[in-house]
């Protein structure tokens, strides 16, 4: 398990290291538009760049700051209870987010294909939509991932513990 564990950590590291080039392109890209706008030169395709990219950036680090912990949760309810209780409201916690991150991979996968079919494009520079869909799908698919690791971890994890 410790093998399986690395790996899927290890790719979600690279995703998110993946997001870090597509977030600096955002922000350089918006503060060169700003600036230029301000002299009547507008960046062309700037609002068609930084919204795709946008959906990249957001997904790809889901399953990283998952491992980090970095989610927001409600801990000070499961805390008063026994630790049993709080493994099992934990366990139920990682399937529902398993289920709803599955039907988001399902249907951002469905969403991309229907997308490339269309051969639908941004408006301004006509940069193909449908790749972006695919990776807000890898995205939900690492984080489901992340969370089979944890549910396994919460599993085996002794009684003790």
């Amino acid at each position: 398990m410790t093998h399986i564990r690395n790996v899927v950590h290890a790719l979600s590291r690279w995703a998110c290291w993946m997001a870090i080039p597509g977030l600096s392109i955002m922000m350089f890209l918006t503060c060169a538009d700003v600036v230029l706008r301000y002299f009547g030169y507008p960046i062309k395709g700037t609002f068609d760049v930084v919204g795709l990219l946008g959906a990249a950036v957001i997904a790809l680090p889901i399953a990283y700051t998952q491992i980090l912990r970095g989610h927001i949760t409600i801990e000070f309810i499961s805390s008063r209870y026994p630790r049993r209780v709080g493994r099992v409201v934990d366990s139920v916690n990682c399937l529902l987010n398993i289920v709803i991150y599955s039907l988001l991979v399902w249907q951002c996968s469905l969403y991309g294909n229907k997308l490339h079919n269309l051969g639908r494009v941004s408006e301004t520079l006509q940069i193909p939509i449908y790749p972006f869909a695919y990776i807000l799908a890898f995205g939900c698919a690492m984080m489901c991932l992340v969370l089979l690791v944890e549910l396994t971890d919460i599993i085996i994890q002794p009684e003790g513990s």
